[in-house]
């Protein structure tokens, strides 16, 4: 794996856009790698897979070449182009198992199956206006959803904070916990 080119990202220009490359059969790979992906849309006539990681978009190539962008420094896209590899080699072992045939499967989440299991209490903590506003602010990878405080440091809110934390990582939310 290596980084090939490091540009100012576009849309944030405290970050940064990144091109790296992996090892892998890639082309071989790729529609099981698809499946493994959480959200991943897979144009097999092209030869890509995109996703969302957070706020970070990442589109991998069949030639290996992997563009990244949002992303923090030159680690972070180090670590990214490491997970994507060992990804790929669980897709290769698993592919015997692993259905074709099936239709990628993708979960939506809006900002209102968010707040649904948000404690709803607008008490401002995660440095927010209303719980509805951190939660559009989560989906888009602009908060970490540890800053509400009520949901980790009340018990009374834990079975909410475990569904939540269940519907975010099932729809290919990267949660730092």
């Amino acid at each position: 794996m290596e980084i090939k080119e490091v540009l100012p990202c576009i849309a944030d220009p405290k970050k940064l856009r990144v091109i790296g490359r992996v090892d892998g059969n890639f082309p071989a790979v790729m529609p099981y790698l698809a499946r493994l992906i959480p959200n991943a849309s897979y144009n097999e006539k092209r030869g890509w897979i995109s996703f969302k990681k957070g706020q970070r978009i990442i589109t991998i190539h069949e030639d290996g070449f992997v563009a990244m962008t949002q992303i923090k420094d030159e680690d972070e896209a180090k670590s990214i182009l490491g997970e994507i590899e060992q990804k790929a080699q669980e897709a290769w072992e698993k592919r015997n198992k692993i259905d074709l045939s099936k239709p990628l499967e993708k979960t939506v989440v809006s900002p209102f199956d968010v707040y649904n299991y948000l404690p709803k209490t607008n008490c401002k903590r995660c440095g927010e206006q209303t719980c509805m506003a951190f939660a559009v602010k989560l989906l888009n990878g602009e908060v970490d959803i540890k800053a509400c405080k009520p949901l980790f440091e009340d018990k009374k809110y834990e079975g909410l904070r475990e569904t939540l934390i269940g519907m975010l990582v099932a729809a290919g939310y990267d949660l730092e916990l």
